[in-house]
């Protein structure tokens, strides 16, 4: 039996909470001009919630891939659902952070 190593899953959602922030922060301070009924510091809830969220994500592609199959069709398969699981968690968490600012 194949054990998941928290080391690793600890790896993989830091590696998901980065990939999230640093995409969330080219999107965030690209905009020129905020609405000012956001408030100041409307940025902070997005780049909170957003690599939080992917982080998940992160460690859920992990836990997918963490045990070799012998066939390599089965391998690819799971990879890419992998995949679209770390990029759903990172559309949701995108959608979340900029609920009631720029995702409105």
């Amino acid at each position: 039996m194949h054990k998941i190593e928290i080391y690793n899953v600890l790896k993989f959602a830091i590696a998901g909470a980065i990939l999230a922030l640093v995409l969330i922060s080219i999107l965030i301070f690209s905009v020129p001009n905020p609405n000012p009924e956001w408030g100041k510091m409307w940025f902070i809830k997005p780049l909170i919630i957003t690599p939080f969220i992917t982080s998940i994500g992160g460690s859920l592609f992990y836990i997918i891939n963490a045990k070799k199959r012998t066939s390599k069709i089965l391998n690819f398969i799971l990879f890419m659902i992998s995949i679209f699981v770390l990029l759903f968690f990172l559309w949701i968490g995108t959608i979340l952070g900029l609920d009631g600012t720029l995702w409105n």
